[in-house]
């Protein structure tokens, strides 16, 4: 996945749920579980200010920063509408991003508490069901599988939502999925390569690499590169 986050040249950074892989631009990391890594990837990567806080209520002052990254956050908040609003108070701009309801549907992500989808400019987001069909078969597919690598990749809309917020975000909760997965033509948009055939072949070739080099190694190499997939 090729995140979309854009922070200013200037001013002030925070990044909230940094874990294991901190944006390089940030300059303050926030968490609330420095030790507990049941719902990140990692242990903490701590190479910077990291402030210990729950974000629902952020230590800051009003327009602290400039910019703001929670990149897989929304879906573990207790409260979203108050974590958002925290946001907007403490800074001016910022990304979100997070799976999204097809992923959520797919993956072993038992700790999430939200299916999210991003309809038109707002985040809309209603509570996820207990149930888990597939168990981790979608997480080995995507680490050892070339060709669903590709396939997963290939559909960014489709797997993952990003937003990036300036001034106000808008935010609805429901009860119920607002996916049409039963019109014809929305899913025919929806399931339609967002890459070229080039493309295509070059991240299959990747992919195909990847996939060879053990789960640590690529971990090791996202750190690197700065990369949230590989």
């Amino acid at each position: 996945m090729q995140q979309h986050i854009r922070p200013p040249k200037s001013g002030l950074v925070l990044e909230i749920g940094s874990g294991d892989n901190p944006h390089p631009r940030s300059d303050v990391l926030l968490d609330r579980f420095i030790s507990d890594n049941t719902e990140r990837g990692g242990s903490l990567v701590i190479d910077r200010p990291l402030v210990v806080a729950d974000a629902h209520h952020l230590p800051f002052r009003t327009d602290a920063f400039a910019y703001i990254i929670c990149s897989h956050i929304l879906e573990h908040m207790d409260d979203p509408p108050q974590f958002v609003e925290e946001l907007m108070r403490v800074g001016q701009s910022g990304y979100i991003g997070s799976p999204s309801e097809i992923a959520e549907r797919l993956f072993h992500w038992s700790f999430h508490r939200w299916y999210v989808n991003l309809i038109d400019d707002t985040l809309v987001l209603h509570p996820k069901e207990p149930e888990e069909p597939f168990g981790e078969l979608f997480d080995y597919l995507y680490a050892y599988n070339p060709v669903y690598y590709v396939f997963q990749r290939s559909m960014p809309d489709l797997f993952w939502v990003e937003m990036e917020w300036h001034g106000c975000i808008k935010l609805r909760m429901t009860d119920t999925s607002p996916l049409p997965l039963r019109d014809p033509s929305a899913l025919h948009t929806l399931v339609q390569p967002r890459f070229s055939p080039v493309r295509l072949l070059l991240l299959f070739v990747a992919g195909l690499l990847a996939r060879t080099v053990h789960a640590e190694r690529r971990q090791q190499l996202r750190r690197l590169m700065g990369r949230s997939y590989i």
